[in-house]
């Protein structure tokens, strides 16, 4: 196996680790946003949207652009939209289904 990329792998499920930055990122899905239109749709602070965006540029797993004064986000590929969308649909599925007995604290 390639290092570096097992090493690339980990720092973007790191960087999405976070509910709020999952949430961003479901909704980069639908394209590119601004930041006052996340923070509208984000149960956070304006300041902690920010951050949140400078961890997921980090783990470069978004992109940004800048028009005018305005600055955009979008996700950093397709492949990164696909991948929120499965493990987001895993999580809803998971939840519907009772774990079994021996799986319960």
């Amino acid at each position: 196996m390639n290092e570096a990329a097992l090493e690339r792998a980990v720092i973007a499920l790191r960087g999405m680790a976070y509910e709020h930055r999952l949430h961003i990122l479901l909704l980069l899905r639908e394209g590119e946003q601004t930041p006052t239109s996340l923070a509208h749709a984000v149960p956070a602070e304006a300041t902690a949207i920010a951050h949140h965006l400078r961890s997921l540029r980090d783990a470069r797993l978004i992109v940004r652009r800048r028009h005018g004064r305005q600055m955009f986000y979008s996700l950093h590929s397709e492949a990164i939209g696909r991948f929120v969308t499965e493990i987001y649909r895993h999580a809803e599925e998971a939840g519907a289904r009772r774990a079994p007995a021996s799986d319960q604290f």
